[in-house]
């Protein structure tokens, strides 16, 4: 079998591939943001907030119902062959397809008991019902072609799905806004709906795409000798530590939602329960949403690194190698996107949201929240290398541990600290998790001894001066540019542009580029 045409390497494609997904379908779910926000006006800030409470709750019930599918497939999928592997993808559709239906029925029908008294909750979470029929579904076919490492399909169902969400948010929120001269809540509603309607064209261009790539293909026959029964139990067996491992993100959320809004009316009663829900919008929906732009180039690393670690987890050297080039690769990506959000958070901030709220109201939490989607991301990189290695207790452990720090640390935070309270705990729980997870990959694999870095300080004192640059440059925009969408707009494209192209020509020159693309 020829492996001339396969990429020289995998790691780097893949991440390539699903990163160009990744992030052109964040971007597309965030930009939005601008003429959504535009259109609504100053009442942006209480449909953010409804949408942030409803999609909180969708994604538990899209957690639930995937129940840690995507990945279980894609670890399952790189170590099955032949009619095996065609077996073990039946078997795992049959239950996204029940899953789905069960939990959008358990959506649909709890939806006043969920919406804790708020009845604007309830259209919201009914609405987003029929995207978690179809999502398990969604996740087995992307679980399958990722463990096929055939990432581009995978991407463009992503691009997809966004695309399509996003015109239709636009779209219903002008003819509701302009033309029927609607409320502001119905906006919201269909606004949520849009994420069923990504779902289901995506869902469709990957069964395209697996029935053409297949159709040239003979079934495969059942293998007589060495072969591996997979069955229902075994498929669920492998994917409940997925549930957990790739809930955790959401579960801060779910956390935040639940309690965030009484412990600041128990220690600060002076704040009306306006305020608060105002507050909650900035930091749970606003920031969370712009980070996630971040995160998603980890998780694009993570998703690559897990059918791959999985394949050779019994060769140390190549384990060694994927491993460290990973870091890598997360450093290249991440620590410069996490330095500009963090000085750049009111430029940014104004671009999506608008100048609706108060700087000293968002900016601290922008920032917060750009030091958490640095540990959020190497935690979502960490646990899928142990879960391809088969060590998913222990970063079940670590998680339990980070998560029990949060429950704890987030009410002494809240009273010491007032609005950002939430997000401190959740800053210091993931600090936690990493350390718990990293300490065990680098004494398992000796991983110090294994970086370059060379390669690795380059990367770190470029983005320590690019920190320097752009507080010095932020601050001197905050002095002399007035606050307004078009010149945030204009300062980010030419300050990005500048520093980026510089960027990358450091990267290129002293070689990082290459290491990586060889």
């Amino acid at each position: 079998m020829k492996q001339a045409n396969q990429p020289k390497n995998q790691l780097t494609n893949g991440t390539a591939w699903l990163a160009f997904g990744n992030i052109t379908s964040r971007v597309l779910g965030a930009l939005y943001v601008i003429p959504w926000t535009l259109m609504l006006g100053t009442l942006s800030l209480q449909a953010n907030t409804l949408m942030g409470k409803g999609y909180n709750l969708y994604q538990f019930f899209l957690m639930l119902s995937t129940a840690g599918l995507p990945s279980a497939v894609a670890k399952l999928t790189a170590q099955l062959q032949g009619y095996e592997k065609h077996k073990f993808i039946g078997k795992a559709t049959l239950i996204s397809l029940c899953a789905g239906l069960l939990c959008s029925l358990l959506l649909w029908f709890l939806a006043p008991f969920l919406s804790v008294g708020d009845p604007n909750v309830i259209p919201v979470l009914r609405s987003l019902s029929f995207a978690v029929l179809i999502f398990p579904f969604l996740s087995v076919l992307r679980g399958q072609l990722q463990g096929e490492l055939k990432m581009v399909d995978i991407a463009k169902s992503d691009i997809i799905e966004q695309f399509f969400r996003v015109a239709y948010m636009l779209s219903s929120a002008y003819f509701i806004l302009n033309i029927q001269h609607g409320s502001w809540k119905t906006v919201v509603v269909h606004s949520t709906f849009a994420a069923s309607l990504g779902a289901w064209l995506a869902t469709l261009f990957l069964l395209f795409r697996i029935y053409h790539s297949n159709k040239s293909m003979r079934l495969p026959q059942p293998i007589t000798q060495g072969n591996q029964e997979i069955n229902l139990w075994h498929i669920l067996v492998q994917a409940f530590p997925f549930v957990l491992i790739g809930g955790f993100l959401s579960a801060y959320q779910w956390i935040d939602q639940f309690s965030f809004h009484p412990l600041m009316a128990t220690f600060y009663d002076q704040l009306s329960s306006d305020d608060i829900e105002t507050v909650f919008g900035i930091f749970n929906f606003n920031s969370n949403k712009l980070i996630m732009i971040i995160v998603s180039l980890s998780v694009s690393i993570a998703s690559t690194v897990l059918p791959l670690v999985t394949r050779h987890r019994f060769d140390s050297r190549v384990l060694k190698k994927y491993i460290s080039q990973a870091y890598l690769l997360f450093c290249l990506i991440t620590l410069p996107a996490c330095a500009t959000l963090y000085t750049l958070a009111k430029p940014i901030y104004i671009l999506f949201y608008g100048n609706y709220a108060q700087p000293q109201e968002y900016m601290p939490m922008v920032q917060i929240s750009a030091l958490i989607a640095l540990f959020m991301g190497l935690t979502t990189v960490l646990a899928m290398i142990l879960q391809g290695l088969s060590k998913t207790r222990i970063a079940l452990r670590a998680i339990g541990i980070g998560m029990i720090v949060k429950l704890v640390v987030q009410p002494i935070m809240i009273y010491l600290t007032g609005t950002i309270g939430a997000l401190l705990a959740t800053l210091i729980s993931m600090i936690v998790i990493t350390i718990l997870m990293g300490i065990y990959i680098i004494r398992r694999f000796n991983l110090l001894s294994h970086l370059d870095m060379q390669k690795l300080n380059v990367i770190y004192i470029s983005t320590l001066l690019l920190l320097v640059a752009f507080s010095l440059i932020s601050s001197w925009e905050a002095r002399f540019v007035i606050p307004t969408r078009i010149n945030a707009g204009i300062f980010l494209i030419v300050v990005g542009s500048i520093f980026g192209g510089i960027l990358l020509g450091v990267y290129k020159k002293l070689g990082i580029l290459g290491t990586i693309k060889n």
